[in-house]
């Protein structure tokens, strides 16, 4: 299981978005070489997506975390 140290952090919402963004591109990337290279373009989606899913959850558990501690 990954360290949640980072949870705690004053710019924790920050990373999570920029974590999100990283799957947001790919998943981008993907479409756009739907046309070109379908097998490819829906690995990057997919993969993307599933990602952007894996933030998500990190969000709500970080989130959980905070108001546990009392932040």
């Amino acid at each position: 299981m990954a360290r949640d140290d980072t949870a705690y952090a004053a710019n924790w919402r920050t990373v999570l978005l920029v974590d999100a963004a990283v799957g947001a591109v790919a998943a981008a990337v993907g479409m756009a070489l739907l046309f070109k290279i379908p097998a490819l373009g829906g690995l990057l989606v997919a993969g993307g997506l599933v990602y952007v899913v894996a933030v998500v959850r990190r969000a709500r558990h970080w989130a959980r975390l905070r108001r546990e501690a009392g932040l």
